[in-house]
């Protein structure tokens, strides 16, 4: 069964419209439905927003069920110029970017990082492009923090440079998916992106759009797997 992690309501909605043959679970206080997109069995979870609920939600998912895969849908902020809202971001790895040991051991001390599956990359790949869907596909910077200031985009580029979006969930997601051995791999529409103006007010204008948006490419994806 593939698990499908998303942090908000609106993703997790989204998602979950889509599903047939639905079944509501609650485990842990943590909402979940199991269901069927194009004939495969999938179990949608609302991790909460941040690494530290996400961490928590994917390990309760991995305890109570079989999952053979893990896709991390939702919304993310773009942090390349050229980018646009609604855009699609691929993860071929995820580096959490709050993590800060640097003090201790210099540079090896920043960021802690996971490769995304390589047969996941290339099959959402194929999907995107045969979509027509505009898709960055790179590093995912993590960390539990929103991204709208000048000095918090400018810290994650001189330090990751080659991130192409930031968000919330993904480096916990993949760092839980490390541990338990489960192929992962991160599929963000962007609600906003930080050099543009007014980002955070784009996030509140899109951040539905966008949902809906990951969740229609998620559905393209199961034909595939």
């Amino acid at each position: 069964m593939i698990g499908i992690i998303a942090a908000m309501d609106k993703e997790m909605d989204a998602i979950t419209s889509l599903l047939t043959n639905k079944e509501e679970y609650k485990v842990s206080g943590i909402a979940m439905v199991k269901g069927s997109i194009k004939g495969k069995n999938v179990m949608v979870m609302k991790s909460g927003v941040g690494k530290g609920n996400a961490a928590m939600a994917t390990t309760i998912l991995f305890e109570n069920f079989v999952i053979t895969a893990v896709i991390n849908i939702g919304t993310a902020g773009g942090l390349k110029k050229e980018q646009q809202v609604l855009d699609a971001v691929l993860s071929t790895r995820v580096v959490q970017h709050d993590f800060d040991t640097s003090i201790i051991d210099g540079n090896d001390g920043l960021g802690l990082y996971y490769d995304a599956d390589a047969k996941l990359i290339d099959v959402c790949d194929q999907v995107l492009t045969s979509m027509g869907v505009r898709v960055f596909r790179g590093l995912v910077a993590s960390g539990d923090q929103f991204i709208a200031e000048d000095e918090k985009r400018e810290r994650i580029e001189t330090l990751f440079p080659d991130a192409i979006c930031a968000e919330m969930e993904a480096g916990a997601i993949a760092q839980v998916c490390s541990h338990y051995h489960v192929p992962f791999v991160v599929l963000r529409s962007l609600s906003d992106v930080a050099h543009k103006e007014d980002s955070q007010m784009d996030f509140l204008t899109y951040v539905e759009h966008a949902a809906k948006r990951s969740a229609t490419l998620c559905q393209e994806f199961m034909e595939f797997m």
